[in-house]
């Protein structure tokens, strides 16, 4: 018998031969067709790298072909670590867009997909190329050696002079003696333990700094800075502090009765419908930091955010590749301390505004797309209210008190695309045209002011959208205001307030039951020229993006709800 004869007589006598037999046939069948496959498969290909030099925090955009329509299991590597889901600002086929972590390192950059990746593409950290440098070993603790003025007002100027600030800021700040619960000012003897308990740092926001080099920084007082110390902070080190005087003969605020929130809000996109693939980008709006609101605390965010704190939003983004995908839910959570801010003026000691030309007093003065401070019948009412009064406590004070007094509140928050002007037309209006109309009449008055927006929390923690207000004093700082409740808004009054006249208090006082979460009117940029914007009209956040979608994305429904509190301490 020849070998193919007993090759076939043992299939017949022992079935387990046979059975493996066809198993390894079909195996050898599937090897094929996924070798063939793989094969065939696009391979990544790296086109160009913009910038091919950067620095943490910069945007990266890598051009190409066969990246995939959507990240999925995809990433972009560097010098051998993937980048975070936080890192992705988007995903197409041919363009990925990312912004460099902080700990970015040089080398090859590659772009892979689950089975396949691209040939690499060289990327330098422009941190780390070699500069030259002094050869002397440097001292990096900062030295304060000198203050221009022992004793300043809040919104001057303060230059310190010292050794190793650092040639430019960064991440470095200034920070001021913060005086809580006056447990300074009420001391019978202050230590520097006490004086640097609580710091706050002068505020970018509020254009505080204005010049920074190694030995010399020029910073204004910022708001709710109290006579005790001043302190530079590179990051890396601190300098011993410095003492200072806080000039508080014009008025000064205090902040008392602090509370601390856990508050959290969702966002929900559902039925979206795509022509080929839909890209939702959402704004998800953090609580404003501020003296009376400082150090939030983020402390949950589901799913993870590719952005964590960009124009002061938390960035989400979904991929949806076909129509009805099941509803994505964006959970956000916070923890934040609330104080009440009790504002004492000496009207006689306010003067002119001495720093108009400042980036804060400038865009807090002009018309916006929320306030209508140009508008004529705004101007008209102005001028009748405030007459000949010159001093810009007095004019804010009775501006307020008109509006309290011929002004009707509705307790109900009007439809989204109601004109806030109606306020002035009508004689009535709900809290956001309170807000609004007051700061254009401030305005209009030469008035620095803000509209703020964020929620009002009641005796039993239920909480509403709610407007307010706060307008600047010269060497006072910002002073809040609620007209809305000053006029009269219903609301669950917390039982441990001492307010017994509560449109006085709510005129330069806001208690501790406000949670801010914008201070003015935030115009932002689309990530894309095409993109379909979505805002959210009379919401606890006061900005023109909340949602973003790709041209490909037909419809969708969506649904953000207030912010709850989940918990007071």
């Amino acid at each position: 018998m020849d070998s193919s004869g007993k090759f076939s007589y043992s299939l017949r006598k022992y079935p387990a031969l046979r059975v493996l037999s066809v198993v390894f046939i079909i195996c050898i069948i599937l090897g094929s067709i996924y070798l063939i496959g793989f094969r065939n498969k696009p391979v990544p290909e790296i086109t160009s790298v913009v910038p091919p030099v950067g620095s943490p925090g910069d945007l990266v955009i890598i051009n190409g072909s066969n990246f995939g329509a959507v990240r999925d299991m995809s990433y972009v590597e560097i010098a051998g670590s993937k980048l975070t889901a936080s890192s992705y600002i988007s995903w197409t086929d041919n363009c990925i867009k990312f912004v460099l972590p902080a700990n970015v390192q040089d080398g090859l950059l590659v772009v892979g997909t689950k089975e396949l990746r691209s040939k690499p593409a060289l990327f330098a950290n422009e941190v780390d190329i070699p500069v030259p440098v002094p050869a002397v070993q440097q001292v990096t603790k900062p030295l304060i050696t000198m203050l221009s003025s022992d004793k300043v007002s809040t919104g001057e100027l303060l230059v310190i002079y010292g050794n190793n600030f650092g040639d430019s800021k960064n991440q470095s700040k200034v920070l001021f003696t913060m005086d809580c619960n006056n447990k300074i000012s009420e001391a019978d003897y202050k230590n520097m333990v006490m004086l640097t308990e609580n710091m706050i740092p002068a505020s970018e926001d509020d254009f505080d700094y204005v010049s920074w080099s190694n030995t010399e920084i020029t910073v204004r007082v910022p708001d709710g800075a109290y006579s005790g110390v001043v302190i530079v902070d590179t990051g890396r080190e601190q300098s011993d502090p410095k003492e200072i005087t806080i000039n508080t003969d014009a008025g000064r605020k205090e902040y008392l009765n602090k509370k601390i929130y856990l508050v959290q809000y969702t966002a929900d996109i559902a039925d979206v419908v795509t022509d080929d693939v839909s890209t939702i980008t959402l704004r998800c709006p953090i609580p404003f930091n501020c003296p009376a609101q400082p150090n939030i605390e983020i402390t949950e965010v589901v799913p993870e955010p590719i952005l964590l704190n960009y124009q002061n939003n938390l960035i989400h983004q979904i991929t949806k590749s076909r129509n009805n995908t099941p509803k994505s839910v964006f959970k956000q959570t916070f923890v934040l301390p609330v104080f009440e801010v009790r504002t004492n003026v000496n009207p006689v000691k306010i003067g002119n505004y001495k720093n108009t030309e400042k980036n804060l007093l400038s865009g807090a003065l002009k018309s916006d797309a929320l306030v209508p401070s140009s508008d004529k019948a705004v101007k008209e009412l102005c001028d009748k209210i405030i007459g000949k009064e010159k001093n810009a406590w007095n004019k804010a004070k009775r501006i307020y008190e008109y509006l309290c007094d011929n002004c009707m509140i509705e307790a109900k928050v009007r439809n989204g695309d109601s004109n806030p002007l109606d306020l002035i037309k009508k004689g009535s209006g709900d809290a956001y045209d309170f807000a609004v109309i007051y700061t254009a009449l401030l305005r209009a008055a030469e008035i620095p002011a803000y509209t703020d927006g964020g929620v009002l929390v009641n005796q039993d923690l239920q909480s509403q959208a709610h407007w307010w207000c706060e307008f600047y004093i010269d060497r006072v700082g910002w002073v809040p205001a609620d007209p809305a409740l000053g006029a009269g808004l219903e609301y669950k009054r917390w039982t441990d307030s001492d307010v017994v006249d509560e449109r006085a208090y709510y005129f330069g006082n806001m208690d501790s039951h406000h949670i801010l979460f914008s201070r003015g009117w935030s115009q932002l940029k689309p990530f894309s020229a095409d993109s379909k914007i979505v805002q959210q009209p009379r919401s606890f956040a006061l900005q023109s993006i909340w949602e973003e979608a790709n041209k490909d994305t037909a419809k969708y429904s969506s649904y953000w709800s207030v912010p709850v509190v989940k918990g007071v301490y």
